[in-house]
């Protein structure tokens, strides 16, 4: 986990005045209130964080302002003078403006290592891995959840204390020029790409175009900073080259051209290197190749690896993305679920379904919801999924959404399949669909409602020893 810095002092009323050119017009705001935390949402809003009224499409913050104060915010940040008069808060422009001031600032007057990571499928994933790797060295702060566009990365470095040693910045995009006005912000010393692939492809001409996008993450890359991209995706060649205009310090991680070799061995991966190795049982593969590019970013700043060799051995999916539970459905029926469905992805699924066939003799109950966002090809795109099920060959096969019928109509033959058209009607029959020490494993994009029928599931039943 990352080191706590709740009660770290985040800004000075001197600070945001610099950062943002704002103007304290009742000379009241603050009024010597520490700041230890920043929100624009009074949902989740915290005693003593500060809060700043952001104008949105469907709600204005100032409409907020008496709610954060009555629920201990320190101060207000706002845009409107009869606001910031009536509530003693400093006056802005634009708040929306303001705060990619204030994360400009912050990020300058950093001075441990920030590192950005992104990729088509696993950044959240890696990121959590490197900040729970890195806090064995040093104060390490991550991105919150996965606030990966500009509001989410102005943010997190908001609430990034000055004197912390690293920082793990996870960065999203999801069209052309966002990455590149991230980075920018981020301004990273180290980078990692961990793949490339057809998410968002319905805002992009063509794969290489997403891997183009990618590239924008380099735009901000300190001067001799290093980038570590993966050797075993195809666009491994193209970013390289790209990646040549920012930086000569490009580092391969993968399984053909690594620091670390990956070997299987009856169920577990076994990473080595020079003078370190290391064993795995309980992470699936795409997971151990993106704790690769991390052992390599702390080869790169010359930590020393043995330092962390029982720490990660710890190491579990995150929430939503591959993490393992058991559920006791009734008193004689005990079922592990794998929930990877925080989102999907031909590539994620791909990956998730080949770990399952190489890590597990047992025959799985695969839930599979549709895969959004791949523009007009999606119908092949969920149709090349058919052979990886059928290798696979589960115990059972339930699909959900429209796109992913595919594969129950291609597969009816050879597996037992069953096809719903909601999560509503997969959630009525759940109970009938699943046995005894079944391992139900579900996955679909985040929209089909998967994930939070995998948390409704753990909320309704007791779990399991």
């Amino acid at each position: 986990m990352s080191a706590n810095f709740k009660n770290e002092i985040l800004w000075t009323k001197d600070e945001l005045i610099r950062a943002s050119k704002g103007k304290d017009l009742t000379r009241k705001f603050l009024n010597d209130k520490k700041i230890t935390g920043i929100s624009i949402d009074t949902r989740s809003i915290e005693r003593n964080d500060l809060y700043i009224a952001i104008k949105g499409k469907n709600y204005d913050g100032h409409d907020f302002l008496e709610e954060a104060l009555k629920k201990g915010a320190s101060g207000v940040i706002v845009s409107c003078k009869n606001s910031a008069l009536r509530y003693n808060g400093l006056f802005v422009k634009n708040t929306y403006v303001a705060l990619i001031n204030f994360a400009e600032f912050s990020r300058n007057r950093f001075t441990g290592k920030i590192i950005g990571i992104t990729g088509s499928n696993g950044k959240t994933t890696t990121k959590d891995m490197a900040s729970f790797i890195f806090s064995e060295f040093g104060k390490t702060f991550a991105t919150p959840g996965n606030n990966n566009n500009i509001i989410g990365l102005s943010l997190s470095l908001m609430k990034l204390p000055y004197n912390f040693h690293y920082c793990i910045l996870e960065l999203g995009m999801s069209k052309k020029n966002e990455l590149k006005k991230l980075s920018l912000i981020a301004k990273p010393d180290l980078i990692i790409i961990s793949n490339v692939s057809v998410n968002h492809l319905k805002n992009f001409v063509s794969e290489q175009d997403i891997a183009l996008a990618k590239s924008e993450i380099f735009h901000g890359l300190k001067k001799n900073g290093q980038i570590i991209l993966n050797y075993e995706n195809k666009w491994f060649k193209f970013l390289k080259k790209i990646a040549l205009n920012y930086t000569n310090e490009i580092i391969p991680f993968g399984v053909k051209k690594s620091i670390f070799s990956i070997f299987h061995e009856e169920g577990s991966f076994l990473i080595k290197s020079k003078n370190f190795k290391v064993n795995f049982n309980h992470l699936p593969y795409h997971l151990v190749l993106n704790l690769i590019s991390i052992l390599t970013l702390l080869k790169c700043l010359k930590l020393d690896l043995n330092k962390i060799k029982e720490r990660i051995k710890n190491l579990s999916p995150s929430d939503g993305r591959g993490n393992q539970f058991k559920l006791r459905i009734t008193p004689c029926k005990t079922i592990t679920m794998i929930n990877d469905a925080y989102n999907s992805s031909p590539n994620s699924l791909e990956a998730s379904l080949t770990n399952l066939y190489i890590n597990n003799s047992n025959k799985y109950v695969l839930i599979i919801g549709d895969m959004l966002e791949l523009g007009p090809n999606s119908h092949s795109y969920h149709k090349k999924i058919v052979p990886f099920v059928k290798k696979l060959n589960p115990k059972f096969l339930y699909t959900i959404g429209n796109q992913s019928k595919i594969l129950s109509d291609n597969l009816k033959n050879n597996i037992i399949c069953k096809h719903f058209k909601n999560v509503k009607l997969l959630e009525t029959n759940f109970d009938k669909l699943v046995h005894n020490n079944d391992t139900v494993f579900v996955k679909g994009s985040n929209s089909t409602g998967l994930y939070k029928f995998c948390k409704k599931l753990e909320k309704k039943y007791d779990l399991g020893e």
